[in-house]
C-alpha cells in the first residue's frame, strides 16, 4: 500500500472516530436523561407581593409571626433575642400535600454577639434557628419584638410549578449511571434535567457541597426537603458566601423539622 493510500486510510479512521465521539456522547446524553425522568419531581416557585407586616397566619416570607401568645416568639440562645422570621408557610395555603396549621422557620441574625459561630448555624437542629410546626388556634397574639432586625414581609400569593431533578451528588445514591457526568455540560447547556438552585418548595436539594441530608432523631429517617432558601431577594440575608438553606422534615413525624445551609 503507497503512503498516500496509508495516510488517506488514517485520515478516514480519525475522522470517523471524530464524527462517533458526539453520537456516544449523544447516546449517554439520552440513556441519563431516560434514568432522571424516573426521579422527576414538581418543584413549585413562590410568587411574592409586598405587604404591611402583620401578626398574621398567611404564607409569606419576614415580618411579623403568628403567634399563639405572647412568649411564643422563638428566642436565641446566644443573644436571647427574638429570632427574625424568615418564612411561615400556612399548610392549607399550598398547592399540593395540604394539610392544617404553619410551619415558620426563625435565624438569628445578630452578628454583633456571634451567633452564627458561637451556635454552629449551619447544622441542622442547631440553636440559631428554630424551626417548628403549630396549629393555629385563635387570633394572634402581638408583642414589640427586640430582635435586631425584622425583614419586611412578602406574601406568597400563588405557585408556578416546575419540573426538578436529583442533584448530581445523588447521582451515585440513585443508582444513575456513571457516564452522567460525562454530559453534565450538555444538561447545562440545553438547561435540562438540572436542579433548581432558587427558593422553592418540595424538589429536589441544590448541594452546594456534598449529599447532606439530616436523619429523624428518634426514627434515624432520612429526612425529605419541604422548602429551599437559595440565594435570592426574598430575604435580604446570605448564608456564608452565596449559600443555600434546606428545610427539611421526618417522613415519620411531620414536626420533626430541620434547618441547616452550606456555601462553597
Amino acid at each position: 500500500m503507497g503512503f498516500f493510500n496509508w495516510f488517506s486510510n488514517k485520515k478516514e479512521d480519525k475522522t470517523s472516530k471524530e464524527e462517533a465521539a458526539p453520537l456516544n456522547l449523544e447516546q449517554i446524553y439520552k440513556e441519563v436523561i431516560a434514568e432522571l425522568e424516573k426521579h422527576k419531581r414538581t418543584a413549585y416557585l413562590p410568587v411574592l407581593k409586598d405587604v404591611a407586616k402583620s401578626f398574621s397566619t398567611h404564607s409569606k416570607y419576614g415580618g411579623y409571626p403568628y403567634l399563639r401568645n405572647e412568649n411564643d416568639w422563638p428566642v436565641c440562645e446566644n443573644c436571647k433575642k427574638h429570632m427574625p422570621l424568615f418564612l411561615q408557610l400556612n399548610l392549607n395555603e399550598l398547592p399540593t400535600k395540604k394539610d392544617n396549621g404553619l410551619i415558620q422557620l426563625f435565624y438569628c441574625t445578630n452578628h454583633n454577639e456571634d451567633c452564627e459561630g458561637e451556635l454552629e448555624s449551619f447544622f441542622p437542629f442547631s440553636k440559631a434557628s428554630a424551626c417548628r410546626k403549630i396549629e393555629i388556634e385563635k387570633p394572634s397574639a402581638e408583642i414589640q419584638p427586640n430582635a435586631l432586625e425584622i425583614f419586611e414581609e412578602r406574601l406568597i400569593t400563588d405557585w408556578i410549578p416546575k419540573d426538578d431533578y436529583p442533584h448530581f451528588e445523588e447521582y451515585a445514591l440513585l443508582g444513575i449511571d456513571d457516564q452522567a457526568h460525562d454530559v453534565y455540560e450538555l444538561l447545562e447547556e440545553r438547561d435540562y434535567g438540572l436542579t433548581i438552585s432558587a427558593d422553592k418548595l418540595f424538589g429536589w436539594p441544590y448541594w452546594i457541597q456534598s449529599e447532606e441530608y439530616p436523619y429523624d432523631r428518634k426514627t434515624e429517617a432520612q429526612m425529605e426537603l419541604f422548602y429551599q432558601l437559595g440565594e435570592s431577594e426574598f430575604i435580604p440575608y446570605m448564608f456564608g458566601d452565596a449559600g443555600i438553606g434546606h428545610l427539611t422534615q421526618s417522613p415519620d413525624n411531620d414536626e420533626e423539622l430541620a434547618f441547616g445551609w452550606a456555601c462553597s
